[in-house]
């Protein structure tokens, strides 16, 4: 009988359970840390994206210094994709359409055409510009 007990191989309800637990810390250290690094790269997507259409408006500026966003899209200046654009109205951020004016290099954001109202630029919620006080 103890020749039989000694050849049986397998594991034990212990073993398996110590897996378990190592595969469990691994899992609660592992998850966060992709969590922030996606989130990460989502923020650098959305400047390198304003980035781009920064130097996009200066190049397109050379007719008009007041132009909405979608124009350099529309003149093929630069491809929006599907980012979700918005901008701070009176406080909140929303969807509004976006009016952008250069004066030499120097880029600027507003909420109206007649480029009064200074607003702060949000690309896929992540906030990319910031005017002067």
């Amino acid at each position: 009988m103890l020749k039989i007990l000694k050849n049986k191989k397998g594991v034990t309800l212990v073993e398996l359970l110590a897996v378990v637990v190592i595969l469990g810390i691994i899992a609660a250290i592992a998850v966060p840390t992709i969590g922030g690094l996606i989130a990460r790269q989502r923020e650098r997507a959305a400047v390198a994206t304003f980035d781009t259409i920064v130097e996009a408006a200066k190049l397109y500026a050379e007719d008009t210094t007041v132009f909405t966003l979608q124009s350099l899209e529309t003149n093929d200046f630069v491809d929006l994709k599907d980012n979700v654009y918005s901008l701070t109205v009176n406080g909140a951020n929303q969807p509004a359409a976006i009016y952008i004016r250069v004066t030499g290099s120097t880029v600027e954001f507003f909420s109206d055409n007649g480029a009064t109202t200074p607003t702060s630029v949000f690309i896929n919620g992540t906030e990319v510009y910031t005017p002067a006080p």
